[in-house]
């Protein structure tokens, strides 16, 4: 049975991810995928519609991340510890958002 620190220690590596990937797909990826459809793809009106139609999936998509990621983080290997899954939750989450200013830094320097 796990005490009181422990699971305080799971809930706060848990939520600083899943706080981190809202942001990532809120703030990120959205003003990516503006970027995407109305800088590199000039599609007129139907940009759009794929723009919301994108948003909304990102909506699901973050959903589904928060979902996984408390089984992804307390399912670990017994190997590894409870810090080095959260490590490389914080390196995936910093790869993805390197790839989202990427993106936006193109489309501003375009």
């Amino acid at each position: 049975m796990e005490t009181r620190g422990e699971r305080i220690l799971f809930l706060t590596a848990e939520w600083s991810l899943i706080i981190a990937w809202i942001l990532a797909f809120g703030l990120i990826w959205r003003q990516s995928l503006l970027y995407i459809f109305f800088v590199f793809l000039p599609m007129g009106d139907a940009a759009r519609f794929v723009y919301i139609v994108s948003l909304l999936l990102m909506t699901v998509l973050a959903v589904v991340v928060m979902t996984m990621l408390g089984t992804w983080i307390e399912r670990r290997p017994a190997h590894h510890s409870l810090w080095w899954r959260w490590l490389v939750g914080w390196t995936w989450f910093g790869l993805c958002t390197a790839l989202g200013y990427a993106i936006i830094l193109v489309g501003i320097n375009r």
